[in-house]
């Protein structure tokens, strides 16, 4: 893999990081919430979800990655 090509990667992984902490941020404050719109919590959920798979696959091109 090139240079250039593992620091798109290692950039993605970052912003990736920071995507997921703010979506399960975003998933508490609503599942925490008085009046719980179930809407909104499951459409959360299913973004923290996705995020997690994606971090997993950029997780693993990383680790080949030379």
């Amino acid at each position: 893999m090139t240079q250039a090509a593992r620091q798109v990667l290692s950039a993605r992984w970052r912003s990736t990081l920071e995507a997921l902490e703010m979506a399960r941020a975003e998933y508490g404050r609503l599942h925490g919430a008085e009046a719980i719109d179930v809407r909104a919590v499951r459409k959360a959920a299913q973004r923290v979800h996705e995020l997690e798979q994606l971090r997993t696959i950029l997780a693993r091109e990383l680790l080949r990655a030379p």
